[in-house]
């Protein structure tokens, strides 16, 4: 039995990802917002533990909290599932040039993808085990660059996503990763079959939740780096 921390684990990736490990018969840590509590009790009822945090980008809350794990057994792996999914799904996605898009919009998405991403591993990689992991779920819309069609106006993700991106390579070069044998695996979905993308017009090509969880599964599995794009 394995331990493993996933941040995002209410979202429809998330939730897959602390069912199927549990069904493996690891102990998970499942990490979710105090507003997604209906989740979070079926999570604890499925064999989950289950606690809140709010923002992944709050410095103070995520110090509090590797605080309060000081003592505990360390992790084999983390997995970062954070996303969002706005009201309107992909219909309000796409339909924000940038001439529009309002600044409060633009920061949440950097405080998911990239301030929530560094936090998490400045803060967490402590409490991995040596040789243990971390996997960040990103997006493969970066390879969309030069090639937007003229309805998808999605430029603010990609740049958020791209950034990402940037962190993840720069983890890899970190010292204190390469000192520890700490794997850093990134997944990159394209449009993944979620209700962000009901009730609206949807990408040619949707990629099944399962189809996701399966590579985390094989990244949290592998003697070496996984770095995959699933399109």
């Amino acid at each position: 039995m394995k331990t493993y921390l996933v941040f995002g684990a209410a979202g429809f990736i998330g939730r897959e990802i602390v069912r199927q490990l549990l069904a493996a018969g690891h102990e998970v840590i499942a990490l979710v917002r105090e507003r997604h509590d209906q989740v979070a009790k079926t999570l604890f009822r499925l064999g989950a533990i289950v606690e809140v945090i709010n923002d992944v980008a709050d410095r103070s809350a995520m110090i509090d909290y590797a605080v309060r794990i000081h003592k505990t057994p360390k992790f084999d792996g983390v997995i970062y599932a954070v996303g969002h999914c706005p009201p309107d799904g992909f219909l309000q996605e796409i339909g924000s040039p940038l001439s529009r898009l309002s600044l409060e919009r633009y920061m949440r998405l950097i405080e998911m993808h990239q301030i929530g991403v560094l936090n998490v591993f400045q803060n967490m990689n402590a409490h991995l085990t040596d040789g243990g992991c971390f996997v960040f779920i990103t997006s493969a819309i970066t390879r969309l660059k030069g090639q937007f069609p003229p309805f998808l106006h999605a430029h603010h993700y990609a740049s958020a996503i791209s950034a990402e991106d940037w962190l993840v390579d720069g983890m890899r070069h970190d010292p204190a990763v390469i000192a520890r044998k700490i794997k850093i695996h990134r997944v990159a979905p394209a449009a993944v079959d979620t209700p962000f993308h009901h009730g609206g017009p949807k990408p040619p090509n949707l990629i099944p939740v399962s189809t996701v969880v399966e590579e985390v599964i094989r990244a949290l599995e592998s003697d070496e780096v996984v770095d995959t794009q699933i399109v």
